[in-house]
């Protein structure tokens, strides 16, 4: 059975099965503050700091595997594989994208859906030959490259999100380069899932992807990690646990929310991700957050709501703000410490890095992205 072919009844998800660690304040209050302390302490040690996986900035997102032992190969992006469509063949995958996986509203949109198409269902005999028969279950990975990268001053570079101005850079004289001179598609595998369509939130992070070194054709890199050591502020932290403790009661409370503010958290969320989009965060407060509020989507009866709880608890969003933009630089002191070359594949502009959540933690897997001066578009 596929997730597609039953509804989950479970808590509606609070922002991205990656979340940025500053957020885990808005999202979980004191708990989810505690937590990214937590996160920023465990890097400063030797096994924490080499858990610090990169980001990724791919195009497109890739699924693949087989349901069982022996079965065909399935190749879905993201929209066949939030959809439930399984296709098996490369046929299937094209039609798919072509016909049914929206409405373009012009003939060059339609053009160009069909030339992306065709494109994607090409990689389906590569992945078909690399993935072993015997392999079962599903993984997940962003595409670096489908077409060869050109060699320039002996380094093949490559900016596969035509959105973003991050690329990839690898020494053609290295281990890697001389996997890519020999390939023509080259992906960076994140995950694992049992099932076909499974949420995002239930994948599991894989760290050894040379089973799909069958095929010369296809490069499946698997993750990066940090090999720097990283030091962190310890009286920056705490600062933070002191201001939390002297707040922690108007910040729990006032993120309870009301009856008819079902989705303040999300609000919050909302203005966080404007004002980062804007290059603005360092003007997140309560003042910022009150003025944004009179120019947003959001109803009066809840920007009423909002000022309601404003009064009854006093300081919270100045903290809640506040307590952002503390944990925030001390991320950004982590992200400059980790970016730069390391082993035989490196970034530049890059979108940051992410870390798994161990056992310990509740609210689930983070990411470091320098939202200052990176921003999707």
């Amino acid at each position: 059975m596929r997730y597609s072919d039953f509804k989950l009844v479970e808590a509606k998800q609070l922002g991205r099965a990656f979340n940025h660690l500053e957020d885990l304040v808005f999202f979980y209050g004191s708990d989810g503050t505690i937590e990214a302390l937590e996160h920023l302490k465990d890097v400063a040690s030797d096994s924490g700091s080499q858990s610090i996986r990169m980001k990724w900035d791919g195009n497109p997102q890739i699924y693949w595997g087989r349901e069982r032992k022996g079965g065909p190969l399935i190749l879905a992006g993201h929209n066949a594989w939030s959809k439930g469509v399984a296709a098996t063949s490369e046929e299937e995958v094209a039609d798919f994208i072509s016909n049914k996986s929206g409405n373009p509203k012009t003939p060059e949109e339609k053009a160009a859906r069909s030339q992306f198409a065709q494109k994607f269902a090409s990689m389906y005999d590569y992945f078909d030959r690399a993935t072993p028969k015997d392999f079962e279950g599903f993984v997940y990975a962003d595409g670096l490259f489908l077409d060869p990268p050109t060699e320039k001053n002996g380094v093949y570079t490559f900016c596969p999100n035509p959105k973003s101005q991050t690329c990839y850079h690898v020494r053609a004289n290295s281990e890697l380069g001389k996997r890519i001179d020999r390939a023509t598609i080259m992906v960076v595998g994140h995950a694992f899932f049992p099932e076909f369509g499974a949420p995002d939130a239930s994948q599991q992070p894989m760290q050894d992807f040379s089973m799909f070194d069958n095929d010369p054709s296809i490069v499946v890199l698997g993750p990066v990690y940090n090999d720097k050591p990283v030091q962190v502020d310890t009286s920056a932290i705490d600062n933070v646990e002191n201001f939390l403790s002297q707040n922690k009661q108007a910040i729990d409370g006032f993120l309870a929310g009301v009856p008819g503010l079902a989705d303040l958290k999300n609000i919050i969320y909302t203005y966080v991700n404007q004002t980062a989009k804007a290059k603005r965060l360092d003007n997140l407060s309560a003042e910022d957050f009150s003025n944004w509020l009179q120019t947003s989507k959001v109803s009066t009866g809840k920007q009423a709501k909002i000022a309601e709880l404003d009064l009854q608890f006093k300081g919270a969003t100045s903290a809640i703000f506040e307590l952002v933009k503390m944990i925030q630089n001390m991320k950004d002191e982590v992200i400059d410490q980790v970016e730069g070359e390391q082993g035989d594949i490196w970034d530049t502009n890059g979108e940051g890095r992410v870390r798994y959540a161990d056992p310990n933690k509740k609210f689930g897997n983070v990411k470091l992205v320098p939202r200052k001066r990176w921003t999707p578009s």
